[in-house]
């Protein structure tokens, strides 16, 4: 919260609310709303539903790249491959954004050992420490 305070240039309301369910225990959600938070939900959720668009890959960049494989990338032996959980045109703009920015991939979205080791050595110095065992196959050998 207190990242998204200082990244956010317009003010942030935060409200806690409860909301009631049919179990012991009452579900306990945070609300955040900005203007600038609700013409980002706008561009990835157009109707509802999860859209990445060209635009939003362009917006985004390098980091817009890092936060994806942060959520749905891993390394399958020497290749990387990212799921996203999108059907192949819907990825399209991944794969395109990918190829364009020297990442050459498939349009399953699975990269080249060599890709894969331009495209990690990129996102390293965004990728929180957390993070960092997306870097790491998962037969447990580093790239």
């Amino acid at each position: 919260m207190r990242q998204l305070k200082k990244s956010c240039q317009s003010p942030l309301d935060v409200v806690w609310d409860v909301v009631a369910t049919d179990g012991f225990y009452d579900k306990q959600r945070l609300r955040v709303q900005s203007d600038e938070l609700y013409r980002a939900y706008e561009l990835l959720y157009p109707r509802d539903r999860k859209l990445i668009t060209t635009q939003v890959m362009e917006i985004c960049g390098l980091l817009g790249m890092t936060a994806l494989w942060s959520d749905a990338g891993s390394i399958v032996g020497q290749r990387g491959r990212l799921r996203p959980g999108l059907s192949l045109e819907e990825a399209r703009p991944i794969y395109l954004w990918c190829n364009d920015h020297g990442f050459a991939c498939s349009p399953g979205l699975l990269f080249s050992r060599e890709s894969t080791k331009a495209l990690i050595k990129a996102i390293r110095p965004q990728t929180h420490l957390t993070m960092r065992r997306k870097f790491v196959n998962e037969r447990k050998k580093a790239i």
